[in-house]
């Protein structure tokens, strides 16, 4: 199995699509207004939007299922991708923290839609001094 993208039921299309885009900076790659369809390329796999009063969800009879969608992307610099992401208006959920056991740096946001962002990188023994 491959994995190819992950699928956002969404409320607040344009706030996700300027979100995406602009906070996340991933390349929009196909937009339709009317179908309520945005998919965004992140250079591993995916992102689609699909807004929850679109054509495309009531052709495709989606039902909305209640829970949270929790996305993880490594980084390079957790320290410095965190504070560009909340610099330019996402919301912080938890900042940088090491978690030793098992060898990881994580940090936490979350779209408009209150969907979890986990960003990490593999935790060096400079991470902690950078706090």
């Amino acid at each position: 199995m491959k994995f190819i993208n992950v699928r956002l039921m969404v409320d607040h299309f344009a706030e996700s699509i300027h979100f995406w885009q602009d906070l996340m900076g991933f390349q929009l790659k196909y937009r339709d207004e009317g179908m309520g369809y945005a998919y965004f390329e992140t250079g591993s796999a995916g992102v689609e939007l699909v807004s929850r009063t679109g054509s495309l969800a009531a052709s495709e009879e989606i039902v909305p299922v209640d829970g949270q969608t929790i996305m993880v992307f490594q980084v390079d610099d957790i320290n410095a991708t965190y504070a560009d992401l909340v610099q330019r208006g996402a919301v912080s959920v938890s900042k940088p923290q090491d978690y030793p056991a098992i060898q990881i740096r994580t940090a936490r946001i979350n779209d408009p839609e209150g969907n979890l962002i986990e960003i990490y990188c593999p935790l060096t023994t400079s991470d902690s001094s950078n706090a």
